[in-house]
């Protein structure tokens, strides 16, 4: 597996050890502590939401359909696939019914590395709003729905948002 060979393919300049930092189009992931047992986990989950995953690992069937999932392919020559969380690719993952802590518990159960607090951040923020609203169609007019009131509040934030509320007759601003 030659490095300079797959750093070419994604892109990326490889560190230059003899500088000391990674160019202006590379990142350092030298940080990243590696779990006692990481020879037995596929992927290398980065700071950066890119995800690297060893196809030659015994587990590499199980996070592959994982990470086809949650994440984003980018590039997948044949020994090492790249992936990218996204919070579209996110936001599908749980509307088939994954849970923002099962993506959490299956990402660190399969990573190298502890997963870094950006990335747990990330998934979070990206995870936990599904389902708060529902868009509702009635006597065809839209209608924004939701049991959560601060969701609500944050939507009516939004100047398009604004912009297109219905008051209720009363104008109490109740029904919108």
């Amino acid at each position: 597996f030659d490095c300079a060979i797959w750093s070419m393919c994604l892109g990326v300049h490889m560190w230059d050890a003899s500088v000391g930092k990674a160019d202006e189009e590379g990142y350092d992931f030298s940080a990243l502590e590696l779990k006692p047992d990481h020879e037995n986990r596929p992927l290398w989950v980065c700071p950066n939401g890119r995800i690297f995953l060893e196809t030659f690992s015994t587990l590499y069937k199980q996070a592959y359909d994982f990470l086809i999932a949650i994440a984003e392919p980018v590039c997948r020559p044949e020994c090492m696939h790249e992936y990218i969380l996204t919070p579209h690719s996110l936001y599908a993952a749980v509307s088939v019914g994954l849970e923002t802590t099962t993506i959490l518990s299956v990402l660190n159960r399969l990573s190298k590395t502890r997963l870094p607090s950006d990335i747990e951040d990330f998934i979070r923020e990206s995870t936990l709003n599904y389902g708060k609203v529902k868009l509702v169609l009635q006597k065809n007019k839209f209608f924004v729905e939701s049991a959560h009131p601060e969701v609500l509040r944050t939507l009516l934030k939004d100047s398009t948002v604004q912009r297109a509320r219905v008051m209720a007759a009363g104008g109490s601003g109740s029904g919108a």
